[in-house]
């Protein structure tokens, strides 16, 4: 028994014909008949007998068409299945990333490109920067993404956004009908802080010391989305990353800060063993996300916000 013979014997159960069959599977009547013997021969027992000028399956071979019918359902499935890991279209891919990136912006930015893959099966975690960098080195994700450089032999690193933090004020505060917001105008404002643990927080430190400026904390939080919703609700000013607070954008506003505080975003990726052709898609889906904050990119244009402004269309 072999599979060219359950093709045969599953095109003729399927066209009633041998004729049929052997034009379903672009091999001669002579040769159909052949496998439809062997087969026989295989199984013991007669699968046709002779009506007219067709064949009636034996009640035998009804018994063995159903089984076969269900083996040759699984190889389709098979081809579906190979189809879409070509496409890009299965698998399984798994992401970390710092809190400012995966509470509320990955979902938003992601959810077009997963809504297109229904075979994916997608994993996001939200991790401190120095933990990302761990869980990439010990190839337990596919793909993270970090504020802190990396070098580890068995991880490559490439640096995809480098974004200016942003002042975030309420929607109806003074300041907010400035276009730039300098360190100074901040000196008395109550100011939502990130926690001490936040790769950031140094440098927003820095940029106030070397102002000479005494930065008044109110409000410790853990996460920059929490930061933005003290802001929207008039608890103070925050300076945070400009793809935060999106839930909020008709709370709040952003505008640029001076000095300018940058950061680097870094993907990473184990170089230990190839990736998979999704988490290739989804890699390049990342890079496609966060390039509108990317001010290495020619023509960026300055990091200052209308309040309405939306995903990928955050108007100056």
């Amino acid at each position: 028994m072999n599979i060219r013979q359950l093709e045969a014997f599953h095109a003729t159960m399927e066209t009633g014909s041998v004729t049929r069959a052997g034009e379903k599977l672009g091999i001669s009547q002579p040769a159909v008949s052949k496998l439809l013997r062997a087969f026989a021969d295989t199984c013991g027992f007669q699968l046709f007998v002779r009506s007219g000028a067709g064949l009636t399956p034996t009640l035998e071979a009804r018994l063995l068409a159903g089984e076969v019918e269900r083996m040759f359902s699984g190889t389709q499935r098979i081809a579906r299945l190979a189809d879409a890991v070509r496409k890009r279209e299965w698998g399984e891919v798994s992401v970390a990333a710092p809190a400012a990136l995966a509470t509320r912006y990955l979902a938003h930015a992601l959810a077009p490109f997963l809504a297109g893959q229904p075979d994916l099966h997608f994993t996001l975690q939200s991790r401190s920067s120095p933990r990302v960098t761990e869980l990439v080195a010990a190839q337990q994700i596919d793909i993270g993404l970090s504020v802190l450089p990396f070098d580890h032999p068995h991880v490559d690193a490439e640096i995809i956004m480098r974004f200016a933090m942003v002042c975030i004020l309420p929607v109806q505060h003074p300041l907010a009908e400035k276009q730039v917001i300098e360190i100074e105008e901040l000196r008395n404002e109550p100011f939502i802080s990130l926690a001490r643990d936040d790769c950031s927080l140094m440098s927003i430190d820095r940029a106030f010391q070397m102002r000479g400026v005494q930065k008044r904390n109110r409000i410790e939080v853990p996460l920059s989305e929490t930061a933005c919703g003290f802001v929207a609700n008039g608890a103070g000013v925050s300076i945070a990353p400009p793809f935060v607070g999106l839930d909020y954008s008709d709370q709040i506003v952003r505008r640029k800060l001076l000095p300018e505080i940058t950061m680097d975003v870094w993907l990473l990726t184990p170089n230990t063993r190839p990736p998979s052709l999704a988490a290739e898609r989804l890699g390049d889906f990342v890079r496609a996300a966060v390039a509108p904050f990317d001010q290495r990119k020619a023509g960026h244009q300055p990091l200052s916000y209308r309040a309405d402004a939306k995903i990928g269309n955050l108007k100056p």
